[in-house]
């Protein structure tokens, strides 16, 4: 009976290692990568947390509200720091209370020092969208490069899926609104600084020829 010779490669018999399976045993299983979040994994930090993420309506929405809650605290602390000036001299002739000047410049410096912190807050989410740091905040304290951050923050879209910060925040409808509107009044504002630095020159010279 003729038999055929049969020869066994060890060699494509051996095991290929996959790189994400353990070293030491060949036939373990995967390990998933748990340093990112999952593909599906969405930022539900609170808007104030500076550890999560802002788009960019997200952003502006949340920073137009931040500016009109301010702008509400301090008219009404300056209603009761006036009611409280006149509370303390309650006659024309009478001496100027030292104490009330202090103590409206500590309540009035409160409300701003907290917008302040919040509206960093706010510009770190930022920041996190676009896979950058939060010191790049400081850029805001800088002249021209002011403008520059404020730009880029404004116009560079966020990175779509998860990075090192995190992953993405869905940017809810009310923001959408909110940022759009934002917009519109930035717009407003630009075109209308425009329109004033051309005509203010010609309405004080029609008035300077006027009083003649």
């Amino acid at each position: 009976m003729l038999r055929l010779p049969v020869r066994i490669d060890l060699i494509h018999l051996k095991p290929r290692r996959n790189p994400t399976m353990d070293k030491s045993n060949p036939y373990a299983s995967p390990r998933s990568d748990v340093t990112r979040p999952a593909p599906t994994a969405v930022d539900s930090t609170s808007p104030f947390d500076p550890n999560g993420r802002f788009t960019r309506l997200s952003w502006l929405a949340w920073s137009l509200v931040l500016g009109f809650v301010g702008s509400v605290v301090v008219a009404a602390l300056v209603v009761i720091l006036g009611l409280l000036g006149l509370v303390a001299m309650p006659q024309p002739d009478a001496a100027p209370n030292a104490a009330v000047p202090i103590v409206g410049m500590i309540a009035m410096g409160i409300p701003y020092l907290i917008m302040a912190v919040l509206g960093v807050i706010l510009t770190i989410r930022r920041f996190h969208d676009i896979n950058a740091s939060g010191w790049w905040c400081l850029m805001f304290i800088v002249p021209l490069a002011n403008l520059i951050a404020f730009l880029v923050l404004l116009f560079k879209r966020g990175d779509d899926a998860a990075n090192r910060f995190g992953p993405p925040r869905p940017t809810a409808s009310w923001e959408q609104v909110v940022g759009i509107i934002y917009i519109v009044l930035i717009v407003l504002g630009f075109v209308g600084g425009i329109i004033a630095a051309i005509t203010m020159p010609a309405l004080v010279d029609y008035q300077a020829h006027g009083m003649h």
